[in-house]
């Protein structure tokens, strides 16, 4: 009887500690795990399809956003059949030009004609540029894409890359960012896929992977956040190498490009550390890549007020700085 009642008192007293941190995760704001698709509370298009290779992709179509603000606007978002976006100016030209990148190339929260590929292609007439940047990619989905469109492209003669620091985290897929997705993500579903690099330093491929959920995590803060560190455990290895990782990305694309005649270079949209710059710029002049330093403007008065993307005036700068580049690059 004894031993029993110990196993009682065991017990109870486990529950009790279980509760004790239950309700002091909660307390630090800690909050049991939700899904992104209650996120979606305005009913804002999803412009995305699930893709069992790339995790998702553009979803051909025209849609309106509603404005993210009282001195907002309606937004137009059209996405072609070929699942680039659509640049809104038009060109009759066979000599093609492929953007590919994250939400900052998509041009995510301004009108079609208001980001900077669009711009681009408003002062290049003479090229026909495809915009194929998508929201929440990394380099290593950038690349899948541009291996999936690049195969029946024709008069290819530039591929320009828009990199930012945090495709680093994107392309290894780490804990935190898959986390972050699955809980603000609007597209509905959040499968990443991702890379690593083996000792020869060849890059190795994986299928996407979804966001760990344990039973009764949506109603429990203690197993959120035994869900998180599991993920952060997986993926720790691969955030170690996820710089090499990138540059091996980039590399990737670099020789995708050249296959098809097509010049290919990267676009600095975002500051870059100066410990991880130097590291980079001697990895493009190694391989010879070309580099366009056309950062984002921050501050007051570039974002767009209540989303906090870029807007068309920030674009606009992004715009100049690429156009004096590709000159000085068809010049030569």
């Amino acid at each position: 009887m004894k031993s029993i009642n110990n196993y009682i008192i065991s017990i109870i007293s486990i529950l009790i500690v279980l509760s004790l941190i239950e309700i002091i995760l909660r307390i630090k704001g800690d909050l049991p795990r939700d899904s992104n698709f209650k996120i979606n509370k305005n009913n804002e298009p999803v412009v995305y399809q699930e893709d069992s290779k790339i995790g998702w992709i553009h979803k051909p179509g025209n849609y309106t956003f509603a404005p993210w603000s009282k001195e907002g606007k309606y937004t137009n978002f059209k996405v072609n059949d070929d699942l680039s976006r659509s640049t809104y100016y038009k060109s009759k030209k066979n000599n093609n030009i492929f953007f590919i990148g994250g939400s900052l190339t998509q041009g995510w929260a301004v009108d079609d004609k208001d980001n900077y590929v669009s711009l681009f292609q408003k002062e290049f007439t003479n090229y026909r540029v495809k915009n194929y940047g998508v929201g929440g990619y990394g380099g290593y989905q950038s690349l899948l894409l541009l291996e999936k469109v690049i195969k029946n492209s024709n008069n290819l003669s530039h591929v320009f890359y828009g990199f930012i620091p945090h495709h680093e985290v994107r392309n290894v897929a780490a804990g935190s960012w898959v986390s972050f997705l699955n809980k603000h993500s609007r597209r509905g579903h959040t499968s990443v896929p991702y890379a690593s690099i083996d000792k020869a330093g060849n890059l190795l491929r994986y299928q996407p992977s979804d966001y760990l959920k344990i039973h009764f995590g949506n109603k429990s803060s203690l197993i959120t956040k035994i869900e998180k560190r599991i993920m952060k455990i997986r993926s720790k290895r691969r955030e170690v190498k996820q710089v090499d990782i990138s540059k091996k990305i980039i590399e990737e694309m670099k020789n995708v490009s050249e296959k098809k005649g097509a010049k290919f270079h990267i676009i600095l949209i975002n500051k870059i550390k100066e410990e991880n710059l130097n590291n980079y710029n001697n990895f493009f002049n190694n391989k010879k890549i070309s580099v366009a330093n056309c950062q984002v403007p921050e501050g007051s008065g570039f974002n767009i007020i209540g989303e906090g993307h870029p807007n068309r005036k920030a674009y606009m700068i992004v715009k100049n700085c690429l156009s004096n580049y590709f000159k000085k690059i068809i010049k030569n």
